[in-house]
């Protein structure tokens, strides 16, 4: 008995020391690059426009990007996703948190070093986002107006446009590389792998979809993105400048953001659907009508 009680309380300590090495952090980014007029701000925040001087910035990861026609913005995160937007439209990072990071994990791999889970709602524009290095338990959803896509280790680009006129939206996804789910408003599911382009047109509900080969422009700005990947891997590795923006999640929030409360659900019935039948019409009076006779021309036709 002596030897089970000190089994499990070893066990039970292992596991308080598991639990407490994973804790629950807002995840941060850095914004590495500014080309042209761009706006970046904290959810809730003031919008802040920034100069090609005022870079690179770190700050909490919720945030909210707007860039003109011609602007853009190159960005990581502390999951070591890598997001690169242009304009003209926006986007913004509605949710983000992670396991907190270890410094020794960090600088021994290039994926990221705990699950994390990651939203993004897309407006418009085009954007490029490189989450290959997330591990696979992790999640990311991009929402968007015409749907939602679900992406696991994948690089993929995405375009919407939109002609408020008209209320029609034009709008291409391509994947480069991983596999990319896109889901539409109308529960349609459109998955492309790599090499794969879908492109879109039309209202909002019911657009014209067709899938084929990636083009060459989306081939000239996956090159362009890889040449930024390049030129701000250093930077985008460093943990520091992350470390000042991860604050902790708390456990029951963050499992009710998951998980539907129970007692909600119960709730929640169906509704009761009375139907009654309706009384029989009364008789229509019938109508005669009277037509003339076909002429010579007419009768020759029959």
């Amino acid at each position: 008995m002596i030897h089970f009680t000190k089994v499990l309380a070893a066990v039970l300590f292992l596991f308080a020391s598991q639990v407490q090495a994973e804790m629950w952090v807002s995840g941060a980014v850095t914004l590495h690059e500014v080309t042209g007029q761009v706006s970046l701000k904290q959810l809730g925040a003031e919008t802040v426009l920034l100069a090609p001087e005022q870079v690179p910035v770190s700050l909490p990861g919720l945030v909210d990007c707007e860039a003109i026609y011609g602007a853009a913005a190159y960005l990581s995160t502390s999951n070591r996703t890598h997001i690169y937007f242009q304009g003209e439209g926006s986007f913004s990072v509605e949710r983000f948190e992670q396991i907190m990071p270890d410094l020794q994990s960090w600088e021994t791999t290039e994926s990221e070093t705990g699950q994390s889970r990651m939203i993004l709602n897309f407006r418009g524009g085009e954007i490029v986002v490189d989450n290959r290095n997330m591990i696979e338990s992790s999640q990311c959803l991009i929402e968007t107006p015409l749907g939602r896509l679900t992406v696991k280790n994948a690089l993929w680009q995405m375009r919407i446009e939109f002609d408020p006129r008209s209320q029609i939206f034009d709008f291409t996804i391509n994947c480069s590389d991983g596999r990319v789910r896109f889901t539409d408003l109308q529960g349609q599911q459109y998955t492309l792998r790599t090499g794969q382009r879908l492109a879109g047109a039309g209202a909002r509900n019911t657009p014209s979809i067709e899938i084929g080969e990636s083009t060459i422009r989306s081939y000239e700005l996956i090159q362009r993105f890889k040449l930024m990947q390049d030129q701000y891997s250093e930077s985008a590795n460093a943990l520091e400048p992350f470390l000042g923006h991860f604050k902790g999640v708390d456990q029951g929030m963050r499992q009710s953001a998951v998980v539907p409360n129970s007692a909600a659900v119960k709730e929640v019935r169906r509704p009761i659907i009375i139907i009654e039948y309706a009384d029989e019409p009364e008789l229509v009076t019938p109508f005669r009508g009277e037509l003339k006779p076909p002429s010579a021309y007419q009768a020759d036709l029959f």
